[in-house]
């Protein structure tokens, strides 16, 4: 590693980034030591003012074709183009929460046996209470600072399908890692969930990963119905394929899951929504929706196990 002005890099992929952009960009850029901080972006096809605003707050820009663009190997690029120790990693679309959110996550890193830290995820003031609710429920939401470590690789296979996915929890939309340890653990060209599957891999090397709270983003997402269903379906078969987790192992409990998280999201929405006109929308919504998890959820283990190859674009 080379002598750097850095004590960090900012690692972000971007493709159209749009307005929110701009507010993530103004967001870094009243980061306490923004001037110390190297700020990288890979871009794979924007079409809108994307690379010009990055490139106005200092980036360094690297593009890449759209077909090129990759989850685990396009965050690899750019972190073998970083010239610091300390990776800092997040979206386009979520924005830091105070002036100190960079500090805070990577000073987990003192720690030499920490591999990587992520930090909370906080709702955009307009989510709608459904959406805002589903994500102050997630590991990201959580207020309580945690480092994870494995005894051994034996104990990791002793665990339940739940107990290795909690542990191995950890999320790229903001999260810090060591660059020297990076090297040797590599992201690889994955598709979706890069983040806990390099999380399982370091851990198995006998590093800790840590959450941290302290360090947070405002990022939350009113996606499309159709968008919903890929990320559930992708979602659901990269849990089988890593943690052989399996939601809905058979129709009747796809069914159940459906009704379960229907009513309770009709009664959620009729007690929290004051506002009539999105009550009866998102009442509209949730039906579909649910329907649509819940045949995502089921699919997607029934694929896997299969070996079907279902390529999913989009997400």
């Amino acid at each position: 590693m080379t002598d750097t002005p850095y004590f960090c890099s900012l690692v972000i992929p971007t493709k159209n980034g749009g307005e929110l952009w701009k507010r993530v960009v103004a967001g870094f850029q009243k980061q306490a030591r923004w001037n110390e901080v190297e700020f990288l972006i890979v871009d794979s096809g924007s079409t809108d003012d994307t690379i010009e605003t990055a490139r106005a707050a200092g980036a360094k820009v690297f593009t890449i074709p759209p077909s090129e663009f990759n989850h685990g190997a396009t965050r690899d690029f750019a972190i073998s183009q970083a010239s610091t120790d300390c990776i800092v990693l997040t979206v386009q679309d979520a924005i830091p929460n105070d002036p100190h959110m960079i500090e805070k996550l990577v000073a987990a890193l003192d720690d030499k046996m920490v591999a990587g830290v992520y930090g909370r995820q906080i709702p955009q003031p307009d989510a709608d209470v459904v959406t805002a609710r589903n994500l102050n429920a997630h590991f990201t939401a959580r207020l309580k600072r945690e480092v994870r470590s494995l005894r051994s690789p034996e104990a990791f296979e002793a665990m339940t399908p739940v107990e290795r996915y909690t542990l191995c929890n950890f999320d790229n939309v903001c999260s810090a890692l060591r660059k020297s340890i990076w090297e040797n653990d590599k992201f690889g060209r994955i598709n979706f969930g890069e983040d806990i599957d390099w999380a399982e891999r370091v851990l198995k090397r006998g590093y800790k990963i840590v959450y941290e709270p302290a360090s947070a983003v405002i990022h939350s997402h009113d996606r499309p119905l159709s968008y919903e269903y890929k990320r559930t379906y992708v979602c659901h078969r990269k849990l089988y394929m890593q943690y052989e987790l399996d939601l809905s192992p058979t129709i009747l409990k796809a069914i159940e899951g459906f009704v379960f998280w229907t009513l309770g999201d009709l009664m959620y929405i009729a007690r929290v929504e004051k506002r009539w006109r999105e009550k009866i929308d998102l009442m509209l919504k949730m039906p579909v929706l649910n329907f649509l998890r819940a045949a995502a959820t089921y699919l997607a283990v029934r694929d896997e196990k299969a070996g079907k190859i279902k390529k999913v674009e989009g997400v």
